[in-house]
């Protein structure tokens, strides 16, 4: 699975960002399963302490938007 996300909100301290990726991401040694848990904590960060603010987004690597 080669897919790219981001999380961004703000918080008391300021802006939280992170592009996600997992380790060696540009290879084809992604263990999908292991990548799903981190998009799945991420994504649990973001509806935890966004407060609505910023977005959590997931996309394949050929889609843009």
């Amino acid at each position: 699975m080669k897919v790219h996300a981001e999380i961004q909100y703000d918080n008391e301290e300021g802006l939280v960002h992170s592009d996600i990726c997992p380790f060696d991401c540009d290879s084809n040694n992604i263990k999908e399963e292991l990548y799903r848990k981190l998009l799945h904590k991420f994504l649990d960060e973001w509806l935890d302490n966004s407060n609505g603010t910023g977005g959590f987004y997931i996309k394949n690597e050929n889609y843009s938007i």
